[in-house]
This record gives C-alpha cells, sequence and structure tokens, in this order.
C-alpha cells in the first residue's frame, strides 16, 4: 500500500473490505430503481416528479467528482484556503439561472441543450453544440477517471490498466439499468457518504494536529487568505480565477452542464428547482469547498509543525508527500492510519465521488445522443420502449469509449487543476457566450451564432499552438507579463466567438420573431402558455391533502377528477396542470406524477378520481393517501 506509511496485512484487508462493500451496496442500490424508468423521459428527467430536497441532496455529490478531492487538497496544499475560490463563483450568474434559463428549458419542454440551440437557431447550429457539448462531457468523464485512477496508484499501488476497467464496469451497469432515477437516489446516498468522509478527515486531522489553534498557528500566513493573490503567483491568482473559471467555468457548469440541468429538470416545479438551486449555491457549494480542499490545509499545518518540531506527529515516520497528485491519500493515510474502519469510509468517499459525478456526466452524453443523433437522424419513429432499450445499451457504450479517452490523460503534465483548465477553457467559451447572446438579444441570428461557435472554437483551439496570442489580454487584465497565459483562454474564447457574432449579426437580418418566441429572455409568458397550451393560472393556492384514490375509467389518459373543495383550496381552473404525490414525505415524489384537471366530481371532498392506466403510468398507489398542488 502507497499511503507513504506502513499499513498492516489486517489492516490493509479491512480497508479493501469496506471499499467493496461499498462499491456493492451502491451498484445495487442503484440498479433497483430501474422499475421507475419505463419509459425515455422517466430514464432521463424521473418524470419531473420529484420533491426539491431529493435533488438538491444529490447534488452534493454531484457537484464533487473524484478530481475534486484530488484537485483541491493539492491546491489546498499549495496555496491554503484560497483553493475554495472556484466554488464560490456562481453568485453572480445564479439570478440568470434561477429566472431565464431554468424557465426557459422547463416550460419549453426542451429535453437537450443542443434541442435548445435549434429551436433558437437551426439544425447547423444544433449539431455544431452536439459536437462541441459531447467533447466537454467525455473531458469530464475521461479526468473523472483518471483521478480516481491516480487515486487508487496511490492508495493500493495498483495500476489504472486493472482498476479502471473495473470500476467503469460497475458504474455503467447501475447507470444504464436505472436511469435519472438510479443516479438521484445512488448521489443521495453518495452524498451524505462523501460529507461524512470529508469531515472525518478534516477532524482527525486537527486531532493529530493537537486542535483547532495549533492548525491555524502552524499554518502559515500566505495560506490562511480567503482569496488568492491578486498576481504574485502566477499560476494561481484572483484575477486569473475570475476570467478563467468565474466567467466560463461557472456559467459552463450551470447552463451547459447537460447532467446538471437534468437533474433541476427532474424536479416537479420550476419554483421548487429554483429552491434547490439556492439552497445548492448557499449551502452545498460552502460545504464541499471545506469538504475537498481541508484535506491540503490540514496537510500544510502538519508539514510546518514537524519540520518546527523536527518529528513525527503520531508516528514513528513524518509525514510525506513525494507526489502532490496523491496529496489526499497521503494525508488521510498518515492522519487515520490507526482506524481502518474509518479509513475505509474515507477511501470509500472517492469512490462515491467519482461514480456521483461520472453517472450524472454518463446520463447526460447518453441523453444528447438519444435526443439529438438517435431520434432525429438515426431512427425517427421507433417505440418508446426501442427508445428506452437503445438508451441502456448507449450508456454501456458511451461508457465503454470515456474508459478509453482516460489514456490522454496519463501523458499530461502541470498540476491537475491546471490539466483540468486546460480542456475546459479550449472547449467552453465560444457555446457559453452563442447562449448568452441568444437568450438576452433578440436581434441574433442563426448566421451570427454558427460563426460565433466555429470561429470561437478554431480561435480557441489555435491559442494552444500560438499562446502568445493571449498575452494581450493576460498583459492588460493581469498588468503583468509574467502570468500563465491559460488561466486567461476562456476570456479569449468569450472576446473572439461575442465579437465575430456580433459583428455578423449586425450585418445579416434579424433573427425572426414569431420563431423565437418562447425561446428568449423576454418572452417566457409564451413559453408558460405553450407548456399549458393555454393561459396559464399564477394565483397561489394551498395543498389539498390526505386525498384518497378512485379509480375511474371513464377519466382519459392523464386526467384527474377532484371535489370542488379541493379545486378551490387549490385555487386551481379546469385543464390546469396538477401535481398528485403520495403524502410518505420521504419518498420525495418517487411515487407522483402531472395531471390535467378534466372536471369537479360530486363524491366525498377527499376523493380522488384517476384511471387504473395512468395510475399505473405515475406509480402510485390505490391503497395510499395522496396530496395534490397546481403547478401552472
Amino acid at each position: 500500500m502507497n499511503f507513504g506509511i506502513e499499513i498492516s496485512g489486517i489492516t490493509l484487508g479491512i480497508i479493501i473490505g469496506v471499499v467493496l462493500s461499498y462499491f456493492i451496496m451502491v451498484t445495487f442500490f442503484g440498479s433497483y430503481f430501474s422499475k421507475f424508468s419505463s419509459n425515455i423521459h422517466d430514464f432521463f428527467f424521473s418524470g419531473q416528479r420529484f420533491a426539491w430536497w431529493l435533488p438538491f441532496v444529490s447534488l452534493m455529490a454531484t457537484g464533487i467528482g473524484a478530481y475534486s478531492y484530488l484537485k483541491y487538497s493539492e491546491q489546498g496544499l499549495n496555496t491554503g484556503t484560497n483553493s475554495a475560490m472556484a466554488y464560490m463563483n456562481d453568485w453572480f450568474i445564479t439570478p440568470l439561472f434561477f429566472f431565464g434559463w431554468l424557465p426557459l428549458m422547463y416550460f419549453t419542454k426542451t429535453r437537450s441543450i443542443p434541442q435548445y440551440f435549434e429551436k433558437r437557431f437551426n439544425s447547423v447550429t444544433r449539431y455544431i453544440t452536439v459536437f462541441i457539448l459531447l467533447a466537454y462531457i467525455f473531458y469530464y468523464i475521461g479526468y473523472n477517471l483518471f483521478t480516481i485512477g491516480l487515486a487508487f496508484q496511490g492508495i493500493f499501488g495498483f495500476s489504472p490498466v486493472w482498476t479502471l476497467p473495473l470500476i467503469t464496469f460497475f458504474l455503467g451497469t447501475y447507470v444504464s439499468l436505472g436511469g435519472q432515477t438510479a443516479v438521484i437516489f445512488t448521489d443521495l446516498v453518495q452524498g451524505v457518504i462523501l460529507y461524512l468522509a470529508g469531515f472525518l478527515a478534516f477532524g482527525y486531522g486537527l486531532y493529530a494536529l493537537g486542535g483547532l489553534d495549533e492548525f491555524i498557528s502552524y499554518l502559515p500566513i500566505e495560506h490562511r487568505l480567503p482569496f488568492a493573490p491578486f498576481r504574485s503567483n502566477p499560476y494561481f491568482n484572483s484575477v486569473g480565477i475570475f476570467w478563467g473559471d468565474a466567467l466560463a467555468g461557472s456559467i459552463a457548469f450551470l447552463f451547459l452542464n447537460q447532467g446538471f440541468l437534468m437533474r433541476f429538470l427532474s424536479i416537479r416545479s420550476v419554483n421548487e428547482a429554483r429552491l434547490a438551486g439556492v439552497a445548492n449555491l448557499l449551502i452545498t457549494l460552502p460545504l464541499s469547498a471545506l469538504v475537498v480542499g481541508s484535506v491540503g490545509w490540514i496537510g500544510k499545518s502538519i508539514l510546518t509543525k514537524e519540520a518546527a518540531l523536527g518529528s513525527s506527529l503520531i508516528s514513528s515516520e513524518a509525514l510525506q508527500i513525494e507526489n502532490t497528485y496523491h496529496t489526499f491519500v497521503n494525508v488521510v493515510g498518515y492522519v487515520i492510519q490507526h482506524n481502518p474502519i474509518v479509513l475505509g469510509i474515507v477511501l470509500a468517499a472517492l469512490l462515491a465521488a467519482l461514480m456521483s459525478t461520472i453517472d450524472t456526466l454518463i446520463n447526460a452524453a447518453t441523453a444528447i445522443f438519444i435526443y439529438d443523433i438517435y431520434k432525429p437522424l438515426i431512427n425517427k419513429k421507433a417505440s418508446d420502449k426501442h427508445y428506452l432499450k437503445t438508451a441502456k445499451l448507449s450508456t454501456l457504450a458511451i461508457t465503454f469509449l470515456s474508459l478509453l479517452l482516460t489514456i490522454w490523460f496519463f501523458f499530461q503534465k502541470g498540476t491537475l487543476m491546471s490539466i483540468h483548465y486546460k480542456g475546459i477553457m479550449v472547449i467552453i467559451p465560444s457555446i457559453v457566450t452563442t447562449l448568452l447572446l441568444g437568450m438576452l438579444w433578440n436581434r441574433f441570428n442563426s448566421i451570427s451564432a454558427c460563426s460565433a461557435l466555429i470561429v470561437g472554437v478554431v480561435l480557441t483551439f489555435m491559442t494552444l499552438k500560438f499562446p502568445e496570442w493571449i498575452y494581450p489580454l493576460r498583459n492588460f487584465f493581469y498588468g503583468s507579463p509574467t502570468g500563465d497565459p491559460f488561466l486567461f483562454r476562456a476570456l479569449f474564447g468569450m472576446l473572439t466567438s461575442g465579437l465575430t457574432g456580433v459583428i455578423v449579426c449586425l450585418f445579416t437580418q434579424p433573427a425572426d420573431k414569431e420563431k423565437i418566441q418562447g425561446y428568449t429572455l423576454n418572452s417566457i409568458d409564451k413559453a408558460m402558455w405553450s407548456f399549458k397550451k393555454g393561459k396559464p393560472n399564477l394565483k397561489i393556492g394551498k395543498r389539498a391533502k390526505g386525498l384518497k384514490l378512485q379509480i375511474d375509467d371513464k377519466l382519459k389518459e392523464g386526467e384527474i377528477s377532484l371535489s370542488k373543495t379541493a379545486i378551490e383550496k387549490m385555487k386551481a381552473e379546469k385543464w390546469d396542470i396538477i401535481y398528485i404525490a403520495d403524502e410518505r414525505w420521504y419518498l420525495g415524489g418517487l411515487r407522483s406524477g402531472h395531471f390535467r384537471l378534466s372536471s369537479a366530481h360530486q363524491l366525498e371532498d377527499n376523493i380522488l378520481l384517476i384511471s387504473k392506466n395512468t395510475l399505473e403510468k405515475s406509480y402510485l398507489l390505490d391503497h395510499k393517501t395522496v396530496f395534490t398542488k397546481k403547478i401552472i
């Protein structure tokens, strides 16, 4: 075992046993939910049935990948608490996401980001974005697998040649069987494990140091600052982090991460999706920054104290970190070496981090393949059952392809953060810029969108060969010719694609106003009309609770009937969209669905009439009480 410390055979056996038990448990747990994916909409969006808190908790795991533990621990060791800056960059763009992008996607019933580009522009734009987004997703998946390979190599000394195929096999199994529902419920468990493991590692580190005061006193002053130096560190500075990570990375993760967006679109209403987003911003991101970066801070404090004392704190050998890629596993192994069960739990969290991010990305890549390639180009008129089967097979194929892509990462040099940014800041800037212009500017047309995408991608990619193109931007914003230009590559990409798009747009015909209704920020009301197929009912009502289901096969599929009392309580009207869910809160909407209110019946107030077919498709149980809520 390669922790940089000696581990006994018994301890090693316990650790491996805990890790394998976790792996098998999560795989079978996720696979169980295959019975809740009876159609393609369930497979990718869980029928849009969940309460806000369930996807929110699962977002805790989605936001932390295997790379997060390794990348931010390494950065925390090198620069201190300012490693958390990348997790705190989302605040400035979230209002546009909550009140613009999210309702546009929800109310237009858009299933993929490229599909939005076709509706807003044209089919050519759609397929350019398919290429860009799949490159973005596959890069993320490959990077995650690469970092988990590094972690296993650092922990057990196992070659990634053997560990990665096995891990990938388990991932492909439960994602292909259960789809989005399996991903959400599996990530729910993994999110708890991730946070528990992170705080355990931090707590054991504080104990090894002798408490919080010792931790702070031995952490160098420059490592205690909340923000990276303005420009004294050419490879990690506040200017570059904003223009690189915040401007392109954070916008891309919120607006263009198909997996992240699908998680929000699995929630039962736009308002509850916004609630999940606010909770993610105020709770998940700060805690995640602490969980993934704190081990590096602990490691730096231990190294400083041991150097001052001239001896080890808790064993015969002092902490050693020969390869900063292994900061997390070296520090964790050192501070928890005497408790193999806890050590196994923390290491299992690395698996949780891997699975919780990659399962989302694999599901997202499959959604793009089905909705943007297979259905429109290969088989337009197949049954829903056929598309579901194809989605499951595609998931396995995408998982295997992702495994092959990891080979490239093992030949890269630099810190884990620089390797991450190297790809993201080349791929993302042009599509981010085009999306924002399309949402905010009605005149922006398909010709200008295609031009912005192509020119932006090509020129940004060429800066890998000609980095001097970025020097003027670096010198202007950074104020020095010594800063690393890769931090400003995203800004270069956004400026070139933005200028191209604006210039072309000004010299061509404006976009068709009728065609783009419902797909721009100032036409969300049109999207709501289209979603309901009628005038939206925005009156605020209350839930009707304690209702009993009664079968009435005279009702058409997707329609329900309620008492006049229940209707008045919800302030509902005929043909409003009504959400019905099992009253057991802990299910989080697993047994629920959206229906049309067809009429008021004359039976008891607590009776809800529904057809048998509609009941079965929503996974409701006729012997359990439900509540109803007007959506729109």
